[in-house]
């Protein structure tokens, strides 16, 4: 808070200006769970099976994740795990199994889960997959933007954002990512109940059909995404970045190439196929990090490379490049493209490719989250997020690397 006091000061008939400033620090209170109930209840992001084969449940099948953890991992630099597996529980009446992976990041303001479930049984299987929980601002609960610029919830909507209708309301915004553009299977439907008993309730759900056991598609994944804000702009803001396209590289660390390949309410990601990959730190100079990685991609027919927009993400480090018809692309300072697909009549013939990309620059900085810090290391196992678009075509690996270092001096990280 800050006052202005004008006060009249006697020597030479001055008007003299007087500012003091407090400061006053008010704990927000907790974001999920309706604390106007007696007995106050808690919890968000509930996951739930509430139809199979097209038929509504009479009482949904509850993921319970009381049981015992079955295990943490995804270390960050510090070697603190900073995601929770939780434990397979089976349906067994249904042929269903249902887990779940929770992932909080170091130094990104979201939370990110993965909520998966596979058909054990023989046949396909349509099942919808809901997504509940409770808001604390309950009944005074109101969104403040969407994805579309308004705020009224739509299925067509990425994100949305609510607070509490209140003046000088001590809860947080929150911000929730329900899918990604050009989801394999959207949200179906989309909502919170203001009314209802108890009141701020959020639902989101998916029905997507599982290919028989075994199968490819047997398993089904939907990611979704929370940020927990003081300001309604920074929750808007963290939400519109994780659906960019590509994802931020950060949104997909610690998702195996199988758990990416199984996400359906984003566009499907394929994974690089890689040949190798060198990182290279300069602890002793500045801006002269350097990264470089050749792998292979599938392309579609018919793509006029001449103009054609990539974007490349490796931990964070971003570079976007336009190829000139012949697939190249040279940024100047170390950042250069490549990809080398066959032509005909001036456009791409359906195939697989080499690629390659390098940067140079200051990457210690982003990396170091990685584990690929200015300290002495002996191939010590990390890995750095790329993601990556080319046309159409989107691509992402969380790529294992081998680090060693000696403070100071220079790190080197390369793939096995």
């Amino acid at each position: 808070m800050t006052y202005y006091y004008i006060g009249f000061t006697p020597w030479f008939g001055f008007l003299t200006t007087y500012t003091t400033q407090h400061q006053v620090n008010v704990p927000l209170t907790p974001a999920f769970g309706d604390h106007d109930v007696n007995p106050p209840t808690g919890g968000f992001n509930s996951f739930l099976i509430t139809a199979v084969s097209g038929q509504k449940l009479p009482a949904p099948f509850v993921f319970n994740p009381g049981q015992a953890l079955a295990g943490q991992d995804c270390p960050d630099s510090n070697g603190r795990n900073k995601q929770l597996d939780f434990a397979n529980q089976t349906f067994s009446e249904q042929n269903l199994t249902l887990t779940r992976k929770v992932y909080v990041p170091s130094n990104q303001e979201w939370a990110r889960w993965l909520n998966i479930v596979t058909n054990t049984g023989s046949a396909s299987t349509p099942v919808t997959i809901a997504l509940l929980g409770l808001i604390g601002s309950g009944n005074a609960t109101r969104v403040v933007t969407t994805s579309s610029g308004d705020n009224i919830l739509t299925i067509g909507d990425l994100w949305f954002t609510t607070q509490q209708n209140v003046q000088n309301s001590l809860q947080p915004t929150i911000g929730y990512v329900v899918q990604g553009p050009g989801a394999t299977v959207p949200v179906s439907n989309l909502g919170i109940s203001t009314t209802s008993s108890p009141p701020g309730k959020a639902a989101f759900s998916y029905t997507a059909t599982l290919a028989p056991a075994g199968s490819p598609g047997s398993t089904a994944i939907v990611m979704t995404f929370v940020t927990v804000q003081g300001k309604s702009n920074a929750a808007k803001n963290t939400c519109n970045d994780i659906v960019t396209n590509p994802l931020p590289a950060s949104a997909i660390k610690c998702i195996s190439e199988q758990e990416l390949s199984q996400i359906v309410n984003f566009e499907h990601i394929t994974p690089p196929m890689l040949k190798n990959a060198t990182v290279k730190l300069k602890f002793n100079k500045t801006n002269q990090d350097t990264a470089q990685w050749k792998g292979k991609i599938t392309i579609g027919a018919g793509i006029n490379l001449s103009g054609l927009p990539v974007t490349v993400d490796l931990g964070g480090v971003m570079q976007s490049f336009t190829l000139k018809k012949g697939g190249s692309a040279n940024n100047g300072d170390g950042n250069k493209f490549n990809l080398a697909a066959e032509l005909k009549n001036g456009v791409t013939k359906a195939g697989t490719y080499n690629f390659s990309f390098n940067l140079k620059g200051d990457l210690q900085t982003a990396f170091a989250q990685y584990g690929l810090t200015n300290a002495n290391a002996s191939n010590v196992a990390v890995s750095i997020p790329l993601t990556m678009t080319a046309g159409p075509g989107e691509y992402a690996v969380d790529q294992p690397f081998t680090y060693n270092a000696t403070a100071g001096k220079s790190g080197t990280a390369k793939t096995s």
